[in-house]
């Protein structure tokens, strides 16, 4: 793995860079082969670590240092061994993939970093201050039978962030009849403090035992009677085969089930956990919960905040779409460039106090004539602020020409009506952290439409930042408390295409790492 050219990139910085952004931002990117013919998943996709060093003034300075990952592990010599059937597999068996491909989530603490995948493969270790990678973080060995590793995307920490949790899980090959199933579920342990490590093998919870959906986005920490316990997004993916599809050709798709939480109780004595699902989350649209953001209160309890989309996530762009239209014809399309929606999803607030709950959920269309009010289509990130008040929420929109035929026979019952449809602009806005509706302020400054959908909240709701970055639009500050104002911005297009054979779609995720 090494870094890309032999000094960083500089960016073109305009307006002010606050005080309160010097340190930098992670972002994990992904590749796309300029060939439009060449189709691979979004799971299976090229990967390069951005990091962008950021020195507050006016105008400021933004550079950018890029990491290309070796997904191999080869890089890193005894840091990572690789067995006989990895080293023969690794660019020859399609069903093995790769050891690591850091294209998606970035978890940060103790000056290291996490960078995982959006899928497959395991998580990337890296050294903050050095951008050097450590290891990769691998639980379970693959097998040709069982050759892929699957690993929550974000990590739960603990209050005081000196424990990290992730589940890993071997994915088994598809047979006649039957797609890909997990196995060898584990949850794991970073404590950050001592340097130890443990993992349990994690049982299924009672009426949620299938295997072929158990694959798990994002994790959660908090705390009940003095035990520590940890919740897992079930995303609820299933794949028909572990192998990208030979072209781009339409496939029978495997109708996925709506998603679940899983959690534990951690106990450090046994060996095996078992897991139980957190009730109430049974009745409202959506199908694939991802992302989350959880307030935790002095005492027991917590407040979850997380999207759960009406999507396939298993399924990406390739084929004919719901129009007939082959992918030729549309200049927007890359096969395999990302998932598209069928409906519009929502986001939940579940607040649980002394083994109580409650839920909330915001979902809406989308109405051009009340662009103010926002819609949920296509929930990516959540954030709640510093001050507690506020929840920034990214949608991706829908763009109806790139959601595949093959996909959308497989929810033509609860999907839209491709006859009456349009065109949803992405969108961020900002929600009531107690109420779950718009936080309207004066001028519309609750919302902001066509910004990068990688973003993270610095401050508060008030006087803090929201930041935004895509390889074409570039790293962007706009006002927490007043969208509409837009106090910096830094570009450099060599970020988006700096070789010949790629170029670089947005990222979903970025975080922020103060200097303080």
């Amino acid at each position: 793995m090494q870094s890309h050219g032999c000094s960083p990139v500089e960016l073109y910085v305009r307006g002010e860079i606050p005080r309160e952004l010097e340190g930098c931002f992670i972002v994990a990117m992904n590749r796309r082969h300029k060939d439009r013919a060449r189709f691979s998943r979004w799971h299976d996709s090229q990967a390069d670590l951005l990091r962008m060093d950021v020195v507050p003034g006016s105008p400021g300075r933004v550079t950018a240092t890029i990491l290309e990952v070796d997904p191999s592990g080869a890089d890193l010599g005894d840091r990572f061994v690789r067995s006989s059937f990895e080293r023969a597999a690794f660019g020859a068996n399609a069903a093995y993939g790769y050891a690591t491909q850091p294209n998606h989530g970035v978890n940060v603490a103790d000056q290291r970093i996490w960078a995982t995948n959006l899928l497959f493969g395991a998580p990337l270790e890296l050294d903050l201050q050095t951008w050097e990678p450590r290891r990769i973080l691998r639980y379970v060995e693959p097998t040709p039978e069982a050759p892929r590793v699957s690993t929550t995307a974000h990590f739960a920490f603990s209050r005081d962030r000196s424990r990290a949790y992730f589940h890993q899980s071997l994915l088994c090959a598809e047979t006649e009849g039957s797609p890909v199933r997990a196995l060898s579920i584990k949850l794991v342990k970073l404590d950050l403090v001592s340097g130890a490590e443990r993992a349990w093998e994690l049982l299924p919870p009672q009426g949620d035992a299938a295997l072929e959906p158990a694959n798990f986005h994002s994790a959660f920490w908090w705390e009940e009677n003095g035990h520590d316990y940890v919740g897992l997004l079930r995303t609820g993916a299933v794949l028909e085969s572990l192998a990208p599809h030979v072209g781009a050709e339409e496939h029978a798709v495997i109708r996925m089930p709506a998603s679940t939480i899983w959690f534990v109780r951690i106990d450090e004595t046994v060996e095996r956990l078992q897991a139980e699902l957190l009730p109430g989350l049974e009745s409202f649209h959506g199908f694939a919960m991802s992302h989350l953001d959880v307030s935790l209160p002095p005492g027991d309890g917590f407040v979850l905040y997380a999207n759960c989309k009406q999507s396939d996530v298993a399924e990406e762009t390739h084929g004919q779409n719901i129009y007939g239209q082959d992918p030729a014809a549309l200049t927007e399309h890359y096969a395999g460039m990302v998932a598209e929606p069928f409906n519009y999803g929502c986001v939940i607030r579940y607040e649980r106090t002394g083994g109580r709950h409650k839920v909330d959920v915001f979902e809406r269309p989308y109405e051009a004539m009340r662009a103010s009010e926002g819609h949920t289509w296509l929930p990516i990130n959540v954030q709640v602020d510093a001050s507690q008040q506020a929840v920034y929420c990214s949608f991706a929109g829908f763009r109806p020409r790139l959601l595949p035929q093959h996909v959308y026979a497989a929810y033509a019952d609860i999907a839209v009506d491709p006859a009456r449809v349009r065109y949803v602009p992405p969108l961020i806005m900002r929600l009531d952290a107690q109420t779950l509706k718009p936080q309207k302020v004066k001028g519309r400054g609750h919302i902001t439409y066509a910004e990068p959908l990688a973003m993270t909240v610095i401050g508060d709701c008030e006087s803090g930042y929201l930041c935004t970055f895509s390889p074409e639009q570039g790293l962007r500050v706009l006002h927490a408390g007043d969208m509409n104002r837009v106090t910096a911005y830094a570009v450099n297009h060599e970020l988006w295409h700096w070789n010949d054979l790629h170029f670089r779609p947005d990222p979903p995720h970025m975080i922020h790492v103060s200097a303080a």
